[in-house]
């Protein structure tokens, strides 16, 4: 009974670990969707693309940060929740933002 135990919690670790690098990828690519995003964004309300271009840094940094402290914050939520279903909830709604934005990105 007790190795059952242990092989599922190993199986659950594996997964859990694989799912936050698959939302570290996905939200690493999702700065960059939120680059181009605003890109397109100000050029079609008239800009060109230097204008828009001035406040890209600024744009980054702060999506950078925000990020940054998404992934402290949830992955102490995960290490303390960590096999509990509040945990799988969060990766979940983490992955599926994480996809609209991609979905949003192609579609426009």
């Amino acid at each position: 009974m007790n190795k059952s135990v242990n092989a599922r919690q190993i199986v659950n670790a594996i997964l859990a670990i694989f799912l936050w690098l698959l939302t570290v990828g996905l939200g690493l690519e999702g700065i960059y969707v939120l680059k181009e995003i605003y890109y397109l964004i100000a050029v079609l309300l008239g800009g060109n693309i230097q204008r828009a271009g001035v406040f890209v840094p600024v744009l980054m940094v702060f999506l950078g940060l925000f990020y940054l402290g998404f992934i402290v914050v949830s992955t102490e939520y995960h290490r303390k929740k960590f096999g509990h279903y509040e945990s799988w909830r969060l990766f979940g709604w983490t992955i599926a933002a994480e996809v609209s934005l991609l979905i949003i990105y192609y579609l426009l």
